[in-house]
């Protein structure tokens, strides 16, 4: 194998591994040598359920005194009082070491939208609507009783309330220890008790928020180191340079080489040609002679059929890199150079 093919075959060996090899890198590269991962420790559960018996007055539409949430419309006519009971429940997975449930606070607001708002005492709350017990409570709401106070801030401000809402939102905080985490937040769990006037289905009371619940994860963000990235990362990076310095040196040799073809093919082409006509060539260390006309040929075949023609003699005068053939006719000189050597 000469030496032209062998350089050849090295810039493309090494031009695919270099390709290669920037490839994996860039990879390596969009990999993350870390990762942030959440892991859920445990879960917990506030759970808030209201309850209801509404005392109704003797009726034809239900032909009963008393209604149960889903059992029919509390219409505002037969209603006389809507006894609630509140339940909370607080669960986990795991199961809570130690639990400490308070009832902070409890607010009811009585609304006539858009006209005005009334938020209720403590001592109002036990009066009017005969609140008992803690975080498990019970209360009443007297429809009679309500009503009354209605007119007399109606009376107040100078405005008629026929529909109107009762808020009412306890305040229970959980202080508690699940899977090795303090949890110490509150709950407000809100219920709304809506009397409307004047609709298609009546006047009637409706009740939302009967059962509601919030859950929350409890969770631990844990660094993953990957030295598996970063060692990958290095092997391609020295990869990369290793044969990108290959590559680089096979291309100078190459592009060298290449550069000393047509030479070494003009060389080869004048030893050829010089073989042929060596009975018409004849050598001198002597440089050429000054002519008054000096003509430059393009090749040593047109050289010689110059000789042919004009039946001269050609001379060839070798120096350091550079050869000479020339023919002189009288005042004229004909040369073809050449910096390579046959």
């Amino acid at each position: 194998m000469n030496m032209d093919k062998l350089i050849k075959i090295l810039l493309i060996t090494f031009a695919i591994l270099t390709a290669a090899s920037a490839i994996s890198l860039f990879y390596a590269y969009q990999k993350p040598t870390y990762e942030r991962q959440t892991i859920i420790l445990g879960t917990y559960t506030h759970e808030a359920i209201y309850d209801y018996i509404a005392e109704l007055k003797p009726n034809i539409i239900y032909n009963k005194t008393a209604l149960r949430p889903g059992e029919g419309t509390l219409y505002t006519a037969i209603t006389t009082r809507i006894n609630v009971t509140f339940t909370y429940t607080f669960s986990s997975n795991p199961n809570p070491e130690s639990a400490n449930i308070t009832r902070e606070s409890i607010v009811i607001e009585i609304e006539s939208p858009g006209k005005w708002a009334k938020t209720l005492r403590e001592s109002e709350i036990r009066e009017i609507m005969n609140l008992e017990g803690s975080v498990n409570f019970t209360f009443r709401i007297d429809c009679a009783v309500i009503r009354q106070l209605i007119d007399r801030i109606d009376k107040e401000v100078g405005t008629y309330t026929s529909s109107y809402n009762i808020y009412v939102t306890p305040t229970i905080r959980i202080n508690t220890i699940v899977a090795e985490r303090t949890i110490n937040e509150t709950y407000t769990p809100e219920l709304t008790i809506a009397f409307k006037t004047g609709t298609e289905k009546g006047n009637y009371i409706s009740i939302d928020g009967l059962s509601q619940t919030r859950s929350r994860s409890i969770t631990e963000t844990k660094e993953i180191v990957h030295p598996e990235v970063e060692a990958q990362r290095n092997i391609s990076y020295l990869t990369t340079v290793i044969t990108s310095i290959g590559l680089a040196v096979s291309a100078i040799t190459y592009i060298r080489e290449l550069g000393k073809l047509k030479p070494r093919e003009v060389a080869e082409k004048i030893r050829r040609v010089a073989e042929e006509y060596k009975d018409i060539i004849a050598e001198t260390e002597k440089a050429p002679p000054e002519t008054q006309t000096t003509i430059e040929v393009k090749s040593l075949e047109d050289l010689t059929k110059i000789a042919e023609i004009l039946a001269k003699p050609i001379i060839k005068t070798a120096e350091h890199e550079e050869q000479t053939f020339y023919i002189i006719d009288g005042n004229i000189k004909y040369q073809y150079r050449v910096k390579a050597k046959p």
